[in-house]
């Protein structure tokens, strides 16, 4: 039934999934759920904010268990969905995922924990980076390539890459499968969008 690609975004503890299928011209949604990144009560879905306060070992080991879950369940969600769509008889290209503001080069992490747990702004662009590193770490362990973008440009790009139209036609989908159609829809939607059309021309 055609080629898919898996469009997320994610944001501390959960993200939303849109699989599109079809071309920039006719996009159809073929799938679209909200997934869990965490589904361990006992842990925090912010384990940098929650470590700030202890000891160097301990703090390592919060956000060691949280990255561990993390990757378990970005694993089980895109590989749950892939399959799905498998089964209804499309061909899953793979994931498209947010760069974040550190794989967009806005941000640079230091390289130890301990100043990374000093600096407030520090422990936002680590939150992010842990669970985009989940994402394209679940998608690989799921079997599925990944592609990357930066989600702040995702209109501009997608304006240069699939004509002017592009947005306001994903903005449209809302009438293929109603609400909720919100911005993380659209932009996972979107990047989607891209990484069918790069496959389009390798």
């Amino acid at each position: 039934m055609g080629a898919a690609v898996l469009g997320v975004k994610d944001h501390c503890g959960w993200a939303v999934l849109v699989a599109v299928g079809g071309t920039p011209e006719t996009p159809r949604v073929l799938l679209r759920e909200r997934v869990t990144l965490l589904a361990d009560p006992s842990l925090p879905d912010q384990p940098y904010h929650a470590a700030a306060g202890l000891e160097l070992p301990e703090a390592a080991e919060l956000i060691a268990a949280v990255e561990r879950a993390e990757r378990t369940a970005a694993r089980d969600a895109l590989g749950a969905a892939a399959r799905e769509l498998g089964g209804d008889g499309h061909e899953v290209l793979g994931v498209a995922l947010d760069l974040g503001a550190v794989g967009a080069g806005r941000m640079a992490l230091p390289d130890d924990l301990a100043t990374v747990l000093s600096k407030h702004h520090f422990l936002h662009g680590a939150e992010g980076e842990l669970y985009h590193d989940a994402l394209m770490d679940g998608a690989r362990s799921a079997g599925l390539a990944v592609s990357r973008y930066d989600f702040k440009q995702l209109r501009d790009t997608s304006a240069h890459v699939l004509g002017p139209g592009a947005t306001g036609r994903v903005d449209g989908l809302r009438a293929q499968v109603g609400t909720p159609w919100t911005r993380d829809h659209k932009d996972a939607a979107l990047a989607a969008l891209l990484t069918l059309e790069a496959a389009a021309h390798r």
